[in-house]
């Protein structure tokens, strides 16, 4: 705790010997869905109508927490669009496949999948009517994740980029600029940290996602290739250069008769191709309309602060002590983002 209130005052000393804040000068892009799903399942908050409230209240929550905690001057909420893989899908047709449609939760208010699944859209669709009253900017594009949203913003914005997530698979945007704040385990990613944890820079973080794949995603890796494996054939990934995927390749194929791994590696080029492809953030190539829409978000201003409409949806959807001093909490997270603007 020491340690983050330092951090804290060796920010504003340097704060005030630097040009004025603008509005994109600090911004934070929160990946909301995730954020709104991990809220949904964890927290089991009911209003007195038997409603229950834990994705929303949760979701503003969270919200209020990261913005104390790292003091943007802007915060864009990006959330997958309606038919967010179809894109991914195209290139790979098992992507995601894996994925089955189950309950996230085991509370009783829901007696049925349908009955959550209700829920879990009628909260969504509440939440962004609460995040239209706050001083925030709501990115939503169809058949767009948010994961490649986030990284077109972080790469088109020029200062400095805060990626709110529990996705590991921003890592691999870090630099001297992107800072990852995982939710999770409540740390700041930055180069140093992401080589302390997983003993690689994070440009060499998409060469291992590509060789070891992702089960989550349904994306396979080279058989027999674990961490050990990987550190031990493929060295080159915790050096201080980068090492591509090309030259991962090209190391396998000159040295394909030494061991099996290699033959491995060898074998799985369409593979790594595919992984690559749908794995890497960096040089995201979205649509032209799409990336219109993503720079004049970046030319808009924020959504207008409406604390009384706030107010009157928090009273009219019974969320009572859900945000204790509810009034003071929006005037004390929100009313200094107002000052920033182009």
């Amino acid at each position: 705790m020491k340690e983050l209130y330092k951090d804290i005052l060796n920010n504003l000393h340097e704060e005030s010997n630097l040009e004025p804040l603008h509005l994109n000068s600090r911004v934070l892009l929160i990946d909301s869905m995730n954020t709104f799903l991990r809220s949904f399942a964890m927290i089991p908050a009911i209003n007195p109508q038997g409603n229950h409230v834990g994705g929303l209240v949760g979701f503003l929550k969270s919200l209020g927490y990261v913005i104390k905690l790292i003091r943007p001057t802007r915060v864009i909420l990006v959330f997958d669009g309606q038919g967010n893989i179809t894109n991914r899908r195209n290139t790979y047709s098992e992507y995601k496949a894996n994925r089955q449609i189950k309950r996230i939760t085991n509370f009783k208010v829901f007696s049925t999948l349908a009955e959550e699944s209700d829920s879990i859209a009628t909260q969504m669709l509440r939440l962004l009517d609460y995040l239209k009253s706050l001083p925030v900017n709501i990115s939503i594009i169809d058949k767009i994740e948010a994961d490649d949203t986030i990284a077109y913003l972080s790469q088109k914005l020029k200062d400095d980029i805060i990626i709110y997530s529990a996705d590991q698979d921003f890592l691999q945007l870090v630099d001297d600029r992107i800072t990852v704040y995982s939710p999770i385990k409540k740390k700041f990613y930055k180069p140093n940290d992401v080589y302390e944890q997983y003993g690689m820079h994070p440009y060499n973080f998409i060469t291992m996602k590509c060789l070891m794949g992702d089960k989550s995603d349904n994306l396979p890796g080279v058989k027999g290739l674990g961490p050990k494996k990987l550190m031990k054939y493929f060295p080159e990934i915790a050096g201080e250069k980068r090492f591509t995927l090309q030259e991962a390749y090209q190391k396998a194929t000159d040295k394909v008769e030494e061991h099996g791994i290699y033959g491995n590696v060898h074998l799985f080029k369409s593979q790594l191709e595919i992984n690559y492809e749908l794995m890497s953030l960096k040089n995201i190539e979205l649509l032209d309309k799409d990336q219109k829409e993503l720079d004049e978000l970046i030319d808009s201003p924020p959504y207008d602060f409406n604390k009384k409409r706030f107010l009157e949806m928090y009273e009219k959807d019974l969320l009572g002590r859900g945000i204790p001093n509810t009034e003071f909490w929006l005037a004390e997270v929100f009313s200094y983002l107002q000052k920033y603007k182009k």
